[in-house]
């Protein structure tokens, strides 16, 4: 396990030399999505995690940033799990849309080549103006009773609710973040998590065809 200083390391070691780094693109109903995630799942710090039978989650948090002062935060979650009785690995990912995407795979390989062709919604209902993403991805392993309350959290995640969101909450904010901060505050106090973080590319929103 990594102390919280290591993972500061490899926070700041990622930012800097984490090489080609993720890309996002907004859609013309405003959607902001995230793509082509560094493959970190087979460094020496996740892969052991991804064999052990449990849960590893993949917190993807988006900070977007616009002038004049505008900020927008989303997030989206990717859970891993290895089955050893059939030799798969199991994946749920689940976007600021809220549906659930769940894969199976036969090999390491393919869930690599799958997530690296992830396309997640992080937010929804971006305001209009040129944005500046930064993609920070913490890994969080899980035990079984870890697990249990991180679905627990997950299910009774409360819906939208004005009132209860801070003043600075933009109308892009994924709905998911109520859930996500409270599993990554409480993983925090329990363990250290490995975290690196990378300034996004745009992509081009494709063409629609005739």
């Amino acid at each position: 396990m990594l102390s919280a200083s290591a993972a500061g390391l490899l926070l700041a070691a990622a930012a800097l030399h984490g090489g080609q780094g993720p890309a996002y693109t907004i859609g013309r109903d405003r959607t902001l999505a995230v793509s082509a995630l560094p493959e970190v799942l087979s460094l020496p710090e996740v892969r052991p995690h991804l064999n052990t039978g449990l849960t590893t989650s993949f917190i993807v948090v988006v900070k977007a940033a616009a002038e004049p002062g505008r900020k927008v935060r989303g997030a989206a979650r990717i859970d891993v799990r290895w089955e050893p009785w059939d030799e798969v690995f199991l994946t749920t990912a689940v976007g600021a849309d809220g549906r659930v995407r769940r894969d199976t795979h036969r090999s390491f390989a393919a869930l690599a080549g799958w997530w690296q062709s992830l396309e997640l919604p992080v937010a929804l209902a971006l305001p209009l103006g040129s944005w500046q993403v930064r993609v920070e991805l913490s890994v969080i392993p899980f035990s079984q009773s870890e697990q249990r309350d991180a679905q627990r959290w997950f299910s009774s995640a409360p819906g939208d609710d004005a009132a209860s969101e801070p003043a600075t909450t933009s109308p892009g904010e994924s709905r998911l973040n109520g859930v996500v901060d409270l599993l990554i505050a409480t993983s925090i106090q329990r363990r250290s998590i490995v975290r690196y973080a990378w300034p996004a590319t745009p992509r081009p929103v494709p063409a629609r065809g005739p």
